[in-house]
C-alpha cells in the first residue's frame, strides 16, 4: 500500500509539477522552518563563542605574563644603558603612507608611496610594514616618493640575527632564483634555521631592531669561506596596500667625521670629552668609518651599510 500511494504521487507530481506554485511553496517551507534554523544557528554561534572565550582568555593570561616580564626587562635595560651612558633607545615615529603603485618585473624592487617633502620625507628614511622591513626611500618629490625594496639587488642592509647577535649583509640574488641572502658571515658563527633576523645597531641607514625574515636555509658561499645564509621576508612584498615611513638614524655631526674630509684618529683621541657618551660614541664612530673605508674597496660594499 505504501508503495501503491508513493507511486500514485510521484506521477501526480510529474503530471501536475510543473503547474505548482513552487516559488509560494518554497517561501511558505522557508516561513516554517526559519526558527528551527534560527536555534540551530544560535548554538552554533553559542558554542563557537564558547571556544573563543576559553581560547582568547588562555591568549591574555599569556600577554600578561609577557607584558609583565617585558616591563621587568625594560626597567633592567634603562638601568644598565643609564650605568653604561648609553643613549635612552626610544621609539620610531611613524608616518603612516599609502602603496600607489609596484615597479618591476617578475619580482617588484620599488615602490611609490602617497607622501613627500611637504609630510616630512627624506632620502633614507626607513620603510616597514607591521610585519617588518620593505625598503628604503630613494627619491622624494612634493607629494610622493619613490622607495626601493628589498628585492632591489643594489639594495643592502646591515643586519643581524636576533638571538645570536651575528652580523651580516643582506642582499637580494636574482640568479640562479631570487632570494634574500645573508652574506659576509663567517663559519665560526652559528645560527639555526627559523631564527629572526633584524636590522643591526651598526647600520648607519637602518634604525636597530626592525624584523626583516627569518633564516630558511645555511649554506657555505662560492668561496667556502663564508656562510651563504637565504632569508624569508617578514613582509609580502608583492601585497603592500599600506606602509609605514620612519626616519633613519641620526649621527652627531660634531662626532662623525664628514665623508669628504680625511679621517685622522689622532684628532678624536686629543679632542675634549665632555661625557663618558660622547667618548663611546666617538669610539663607534671611528670603528664604523673604518669599516666603511675597509668595504669601500670591495664592488658596491658603499650600500651595505
Amino acid at each position: 500500500m505504501l508503495i501503491t500511494t508513493y507511486a500514485a504521487l510521484s506521477l501526480l507530481l510529474l503530471i501536475v509539477g510543473e503547474h505548482l506554485p513552487v516559488a509560494g511553496l518554497r517561501g511558505a517551507g522557508a516561513f516554517l522552518f526559519a526558527p528551527f534554523d534560527r536555534v540551530v544557528l544560535t548554538g552554533d554561534r553559542l558554542f563557537v563563542s564558547w571556544r573563543e572565550n576559553q581560547s582568547l582568555h588562555a591568549r591574555i593570561a599569556s600577554l600578561e605574563l609577557d607584558n609583565q616580564r617585558l616591563r621587568t626587562a625594560s626597567g633592567e635595560n634603562r638601568d644598565l644603558r643609564l650605568q653604561l651612558a648609553l643613549p635612552e633607545w626610544k621609539g620610531l615615529p611613524l608616518r603612516p603612507v599609502e602603496v600607489l603603485a609596484l615597479g618591476g618585473d617578475p619580482n617588484p624592487t620599488s615602490a611609490t608611496l602617497s607622501a613627500g617633502s611637504h609630510e616630512g620625507v627624506h632620502v633614507g628614511d626607513a620603510v616597514l610594514t607591521s610585519d617588518g622591513l620593505v625598503g628604503r626611500v630613494l627619491e622624494v618629490y612634493s607629494h610622493l616618493c619613490r622607495a626601493a625594496l628589498l628585492t632591489d639587488p643594489n639594495l643592502a642592509v646591515a643586519c643581524e640575527v636576533e638571538s645570536t647577535g651575528v652580523n651580516g649583509i643582506l642582499r637580494f640574488t636574482p640568479v640562479p632564483q631570487p632570494r634574500l641572502l645573508l652574506t659576509a658571515v663567517p663559519l665560526a658563527d652559528t645560527m639555526k634555521v627559523g631564527q629572526v633576523v633584524v636590522t643591526s645597531d651598526l647600520s648607519l641607514r637602518f634604525p636597530r631592531g626592525i624584523p626583516v625574515g627569518r633564516v630558511t636555509r645555511i649554506t657555505r658561499d662560492a668561496t667556502g669561506l663564508m656562510q651563504e645564509v637565504e632569508v624569508r621576508p617578514t613582509a609580502r612584498l608583492s601585497r603592500l596596500r599600506h606602509a609605514f615611513i620612519a626616519p633613519g638614524p641620526t649621527i652627531p655631526e660634531d662626532v662623525l667625521p664628514h665623508p669628504h674630509t680625511e679621517f685622522e684618529p689622532h684628532r678624536i683621541a686629543a679632542a675634549p670629552l665632555g661625557s663618558k657618551a660622547k667618548a663611546k660614541a666617538a669610539k663607534v664612530a671611528a670603528d664604523s668609518l673604518f669599516r666603511h673605508r675597509a668595504g669601500a674597496a670591495a664592488p658596491d660594499s658603499g650600500r651595505a651599510r
